[in-house]
């Protein structure tokens, strides 16, 4: 129990420097902050210091990345976002929930299984942040992932090139960062495939599924002042019209359900392994 509250205590120094740090560069919320500081003991004191690590780069490449785009002075998509970059505490939870779960079960389990879940959800995470980030930087516009039609940057279910190969790189960093961590503190007959090809090929998929969800069942407007599609339930000050999608399945829903699916899509392949 000592130990138990030792993590927990280092939880809440590491997230309360992880979310002041964020909140003060505007990559959070007041309320996102808070959300991470809560991630953070949750995974520090239920997980081995190896899922801190992966948290930790998950979040440390996402802030460099968007400190890059910040000095490129990239364009501005959040006229058509539905929230913008600075990420609140449904945002983070949303990517958050599928991950930390499967860790629980791990700790009340010790079934290496709901570990590598955890794992496949944080490349998820990381793969889907860094396309969606890196993505905006292509020249060429984005095509839908169902129709192969140029659509506008930042509408959810675009795919490009760019994004896809930064998709992969943001998956293989969690992988990779695993397998080394975990055949380095651990004797185990896990073989390379369940630790670095099962998170490597979920956390891809979780992009996929990201961006089919987003093109078919997340909500869209139009602004009936421009005509541009957006997210946006608001735009130009007027109230957007829905065009397409389920009305309450926002991008936070359609980030945890991809979650949810990669996290079950690893625990499958590991069984059956």
């Amino acid at each position: 129990m000592t130990i138990f509250l030792y993590k927990l205590f280092l939880g809440f120094i590491t997230g309360s420097l992880i979310g002041t740090f964020s909140y003060i560069t505007n990559l959070l919320t007041k309320s996102g902050a808070f959300a991470v500081l809560f991630i953070a003991i949750i995974v520090c004191g239920f997980g081995p210091w190896l899922t801190w690590a992966l948290l930790i780069l998950f979040f440390t490449s996402s802030g460099c990345i968007h400190f890059a785009k910040k000095m490129l002075k990239v364009n501005n998509i959040d006229t058509i976002t539905e929230k913008g970059h600075t990420r609140d505490a449904w945002q983070v939870i949303a990517n958050s929930l599928p991950a930390i779960t499967s860790l629980i079960i791990f700790y009340y389990t010790k079934n290496q299984l709901f570990l590598i879940g955890y794992v496949s959800a944080i490349a998820g995470a990381t793969a889907d942040t860094w396309g969606s980030e890196i993505g905006t930087l292509s020249r060429t516009a984005p095509r839908s992932i169902i129709s192969f039609k140029s659509i506008e940057q930042g509408i959810s279910g675009g795919v490009s090139v760019l994004g896809s190969i930064a998709s992969f790189f943001g998956s293989l960093l969690i992988s990779v960062s695993f397998w080394l961590l975990y055949e380095l503190y651990h004797t185990s007959n896990l073989s390379v495939s369940m630790l670095l090809l099962v998170p490597l090929i979920c956390g891809v998929s979780n992009a996929f599924i990201d961006s089919l969800l987003g093109a078919t069942l997340q909500v869209k407007y139009s602004c009936p002042v421009c005509g541009q599609v957006t997210e946006k339930r608001q735009h130009h000050l007027n109230q957007t019209q829905r065009i397409s999608g389920i009305s309450w399945l926002t991008n936070d829903w359609v980030n945890f359900f991809s979650g949810c699916s990669t996290v079950m899509l690893s625990w499958s392949i590991v069984f059956y392994l």
